[in-house]
């Protein structure tokens, strides 16, 4: 008979496990920027067009002026990139909170900001499209330097995997290549026409939005043309790639986006009505959290043996244990649950006769 001790170890071992195995799969959730000067979001999940468009939320409508871009922080915060008007916000970039309340906005350094990008250490780009410049800002929105060199007209920006900063040029229809420093490096001169957004997929390929021909062009990490998406587009703008390697692509001629395979495929398109539409951008998924709901099932028939077993001691034990293990920093949680693997593993490449329990299991007094 398996002794309550030995049960107890190997419930919160099996915790572990099953807490990372099978993580609730993560919702694509798309933000689009129209032109009435709202954000709204859509739950992009499967491929049916008006099952998409039927989850359309209203995210924010105030603190808007002619959105061309969004970008999201890695707290979850977005970012609009207000292009013009006569308002308060013209030339300025609001933020949000991850609900859609109105945090602040940037007011200084910025001429007709279109596209925006942050890179890995948390610094904003904004492409000034009227002034031909790229003007950095910190994680407070404090101006820090700008790039004044080979832009023409600059609009969407993207960043590659080596931190490279990538700048569509409508102007003259090529894409510049600057890296982290900001120094200018190479640029794309072929198979653009009016290039308005940039987006990486993530085998590290570059996608360009031609607005003027309704393409979006595709260049490996070298730069090297590779292949163009030329149907089921009207005007293409903004573009964004959700977890499962999707690509969308926001219309502004006839108020849709599409939604493409990693293959360049068409899937499926909703319209997103009466306004026009500018830019996507998903919202960044998080590492997934351990399974409160495998835990706790567990640990309730761990305790509901030991009542029965009347070792309410033990009980206590196991509910403190599971809040504890919660409790625990991500990154150790991480460790644990392969340390915990990889004694499975040599357990079951050399089982040690009649034995079931974990290694060092303390016995019952």
């Amino acid at each position: 008979m398996i002794r309550s001790t030995r049960l107890v170890q190997m419930a919160l071992s099996l915790m572990v496990l099953l807490a990372f195995a099978a993580p609730l799969p993560a919702v694509d959730m798309l933000y689009v920027a129209l032109a009435n000067d709202t954000i709204v979001s859509y739950d992009t999940t499967g491929n049916v067009g008006a099952t998409i468009a039927a989850s359309v939320a209203t995210f924010a409508s105030t603190n808007l002026s002619t959105a061309y871009d969004l970008a999201f922080d890695t707290s979850g915060n977005l970012y609009a990139a207000n292009y013009s008007g006569t308002g308060t916000y013209a030339n300025t970039i609001s933020k949000f909170n991850a609900a859609g309340v109105y945090q602040s906005n940037i007011t200084s350094n910025l001429t007709g900001p279109y596209g925006l990008a942050f890179d890995t250490s948390g610094n904003l780009y904004a492409a000034n499209n009227d002034d031909n410049t790229i003007s950095k800002f910190n994680l407070a929105g404090l101006y820090q330097s700008n790039i004044t060199s080979n832009l023409n007209q600059p609009a969407g920006l993207a960043f590659d995997s080596s931190g490279n900063l990538y700048a569509a040029n409508f102007g003259d229809s090529t894409i510049s290549k600057f890296n982290s420093s900001g120094a200018y490096v190479s640029n794309i001169n072929t198979n653009l026409n009016g290039p308005y957004s940039l987006a990486f997929d993530i085998s590290g390929n570059l996608y360009a939005a031609n607005y003027t021909i309704n393409t979006i062009s595709k260049f490996n990490a070298s730069g090297t043309f590779l292949s163009e998406i030329n149907s089921n587009l009207n005007g293409p703008e903004g573009l964004a790639f959700d977890t499962s390697g999707n690509l969308y692509a926001a219309n502004y001629g006839d108020k849709t986006i599409s939604k493409f395979n990693s293959s360049g495929t068409f899937l499926t398109s909703w319209s997103t009505g009466s306004a026009n539409l500018f830019a996507l951008a998903f919202k960044p998924v998080s590492v997934p959290e351990p399974s409160t709901y495998a835990l706790s099932t567990i640990a309730t028939g761990v305790i509901a043996y030991l009542a029965r077993r009347r070792k309410a001691k033990q009980a206590v034990v196991i509910m403190v244990a599971v809040e504890e293990f919660l409790s625990i920093p991500e990154e150790i949680r991480d460790k644990l649950y392969q340390k915990r693997v990889e004694q499975y593993e040599k357990r079951l490449a050399h089982p040690a006769p009649n034995s079931f329990d974990l290694p060092n299991t303390p016995s019952e007094e």
